[in-house]
Parts: C-alpha cells; sequence; structure tokens
C-alpha cells in the first residue's frame, strides 16, 4: 500500500476543494491498516484532526438501522414483509391501500412510495431555529418531539408512486424503521443501538445524539464557504462560516443521528465484512441480504441494498453510502470480497467525499474506480432509457417543498 500516495491524494483533494479537515481510515484483509487526520477539526484554535475525532455521519447511520432490523428478524420479532400498520396500528398515509401494505423491506430499500414527505425538512430546521434561539433544551417548537408522534403524522405524506414501484429515497421511512426497532425490542432506540451494536464492536466514541458529539473535546466543527445556509450561526473562522445542527435529532436518529469517529466507523466495517463470526450477531444470510440489490435500477445490476448503495467493479460487489448534513460530507465504502474498505469524513458540506475513497481504494488495491467524476459510470443502460421520445415523456411541470418546477 503506497501511504505517500495516498497522503498525496488527500492534501490534493483538500486544495482543490478548500477543505478545512479530513479525517480517513483504511480497513485491509479485515484489519485497520492505516488511519490519520488532516486539516484541522477546529480552524480558529487551529486544534487537528485525528482518527478519534467526532463527526455527525447523517445518512451511513441507515446501515446500523438495517443492521438492527434483522438482527429482530433473526429473533422472530420482525417479518419485513409484514405491513407496519400490523404492528403499529397508528401508522398511515394519505393513501388508504399504501397504509395497508407499506412493510418495512419498502422502507428498508426507499420503495415505500413516498419519497421527500417534508416532515423531516420541518423538523430538522425548527429545531434549529430553537437551538440558536434558545439555547437550554426546549421542547416547546419541536413538532415531532418523538419518534411515535412523527409516525402519527404521516397521515398527510403524499405518495410519489405506488409502494415498491419505483426507488425514491425516504428518510422518514427509516425513521418508521426506526420506531418499529425501538417497539418490538421494547428498548429505546439509543439503547438498542449501544447494547447491540456499539458496544459489541468495541466503539467507545460513537453516539446517538448530537449534544454527545458537541461535548467531546475531540469533535469537529462544521464549516461552508457560504453564509446564507439557514444553518449558518453567524459565526465565521477564517474565511469559513460555521454551521450547526438541530438541537435535537431523536426523531429522525435511525435515518442520520449517529456521530461517530473514523476509527469506529473500520471497526464497524470489519464486521460488516465478517460473514463467519460476525460481532454484528447476524448470520451470513441476513448479512447478505443488507448488501444484495434489493431495489434495481433498471438492469444495470446496480441498486439499494437496505442502508448501502450496491455497485459493481470489476465484477466486484462494493457496497458503499454517503453522509450529507449541514457542514458534513461523509463516506464508507467496501469491497466484501477482498475485505477491504475506506473511510472518509470532511467536515464541509457538498464536497464529493466519495470520489477521494475511491481514489485511495484504487491505490491500496490497483484501479477499478473513475477518478475524473465526469467519466462515465461503468453500468449498464437498457437501450429504452436512452431514447429521446421517453425522455420527452418526462417534460412536464413537476411539484417540490418548495413550490412547481417546469
Amino acid at each position: 500500500m503506497n501511504i505517500n500516495e495516498i497522503e498525496k491524494q488527500i492534501m490534493n483533494f483538500m486544495s482543490v476543494n478548500d477543505v478545512p479537515g479530513i479525517s480517513v481510515s483504511l480497513v485491509h484483509n479485515n484489519e485497520i491498516a492505516y488511519q490519520n487526520g488532516f486539516g484541522y477539526r477546529d480552524v480558529l484554535n487551529k486544534k487537528p484532526v485525528t482518527p478519534k475525532t467526532v463527526w455527525p455521519i447523517a445518512s451511513i447511520t441507515k446501515s446500523f438501522t438495517a443492521v438492527s432490523a434483522l438482527q429482530l428478524v433473526e429473533q422472530d420479532k420482525l417479518d419485513l414483509y409484514k405491513p407496519i400498520k400490523e404492528y403499529l396500528p397508528y401508522f398511515s398515509v394519505s393513501d388508504k391501500y399504501a397504509s395497508e401494505s407499506i412493510n418495512s423491506d419498502l422502507c428498508l430499500k426507499h420503495a415505500s412510495g413516498l419519497g421527500r414527505t417534508g416532515h423531516q425538512d420541518r423538523y430538522r430546521e425548527e429545531n434549529f431555529n430553537s437551538l440558536i434561539i434558545r439555547p437550554q433544551p426546549n421542547r416547546e417548537h419541536n413538532i415531532y418531539s418523538t419518534r411515535k408522534s412523527l409516525v402519527e403524522n404521516l397521515y398527510t405524506a403524499k405518495l410519489q408512486s405506488n409502494p415498491g414501484q419505483f426507488f425514491s429515497y425516504c428518510n422518514e421511512g427509516y425513521a418508521t424503521v426506526g420506531h418499529l426497532i425501538e417497539v418490538l425490542s421494547d428498548t429505546k432506540l439509543e439503547d438498542y443501538f449501544n447494547k447491540n451494536i456499539f458496544m459489541n464492536l468495541d466503539m467507545h466514541q460513537t453516539y446517538t445524539n448530537f449534544d454527545a458529539w458537541r461535548n467531546e473535546d475531540d469533535r469537529t466543527y462544521l464549516y461552508s464557504n457560504q453564509n446564507n445556509s439557514p444553518f449558518y450561526t453567524g459565526i465565521d473562522h477564517e474565511h469559513f462560516s460555521v454551521l450547526e445542527l438541530s438541537q435535537d435529532y431523536q426523531t429522525f436518529l435511525s435515518a442520520g443521528g449517529i456521530s461517530t469517529t473514523a476509527n469506529d466507523l473500520s471497526l464497524y466495517q470489519i464486521q460488516t465484512m465478517n460473514f463467519k463470526d460476525s460481532k454484528l450477531n447476524l448470520h451470513s444470510e441476513s448479512l447478505n441480504k443488507i448488501q444484495n440489490v434489493n431495489m434495481p435500477f433498471g438492469n444495470s445490476g446496480w441498486g439499494y441494498g437496505y442502508g448501502y448503495w450496491i455497485s459493481y467493479a470489476d465484477d466486484m460487489k462494493v457496497i458503499k453510502h454517503s453522509g450529507g448534513l449541514p457542514g458534513v460530507s461523509t463516506f464508507s465504502i467496501m469491497i466484501p470480497s477482498e475485505k477491504s474498505g475506506v473511510v472518509v469524513l470532511v467536515n464541509k458540506n457538498e464536497v464529493k467525499s466519495g470520489n477521494l475513497a475511491e481514489i485511495i481504494l484504487n491505490i491500496m488495491r490497483g484501479k477499478v474506480f473513475r477518478e475524473n467524476l465526469n467519466d462515465p459510470l461503468a453500468f449498464n443502460i437498457d437501450d429504452k432509457f436512452s431514447s429521446e421520445n421517453l425522455l420527452a415523456e418526462y417534460l412536464g411541470k413537476y411539484e417540490f417543498r418548495q413550490g412547481i418546477s417546469e
């Protein structure tokens, strides 16, 4: 492994993307082979990033929720294909048929038909305002103060498509599964994650709430090059704007609320690729279920598993997920057949951290990924999708939360 070349590429990536700090950890042969921090976690006070700097990892959290769900499946407490409403009678969406047919499988593979319902946006923005305007813990403006209250309010959610018809990324679906996990296990989700995943893997710097991240001495600040974000604190560290997250993100914990380190994520990667005696307490069939294409993207061979994007490089399965929150760009990628993985944590928003992760993997094991984001992805596309006539069918007006787009 050419460490000098890896570090050269990291420094170049930081320079090109004007990144304050990066934490990186590499797994090779199912062991941590290298980890390091680059730049600053606190630009103002010149505090360096380390492999044990704590980061909110955003949607990388989703695979933890999938692992927890499959643990309950193995305990015969959860049937992935049983309608959620049979477990949670108060679950419903605006469509009666969908209310009675949406199940955990559909939610975990983003095929519930709901897509982006707007509940998360409102929750995140109002709770952020509570943090800035009322610095003390305050529930007054928390519109969904519990996971149950969110599920009870999904009755307003409109369908984008019929359940199972299309892939449409939905954090509300993952929040619902998170609530289902705590109901079926009779354990708060925070405690479930700690007891059944973090403790088993010695993930001692992994947390289920943002206050724990804020209280860590070795934790990163969150940065942006723009001060027009709704999450801007009004504070600048040199030319970077300091952003903040919601005071309370527990309702969406299962969709993106875990904070951890590059080191701890590598420990998690190792057990994710351990199909013999994983400390995740899952049989190989369950690990494969999480890492297989459960929602295919056409005939490309690519798709979404449970909490992972699934792709192929030189006929090798690649599992990965990005994470994005204000001031955060994270990425976890693994090649299970080679027992190798890369974790990249960046303390600036809207940075293509996955591109750096793939460049590092190219150096680790020989080139299999594109190095230029402008190069085409290496997957097959059905001929019908290249038809201009087909694309013309999608011209028109689309309704978004912010309004109509044409």
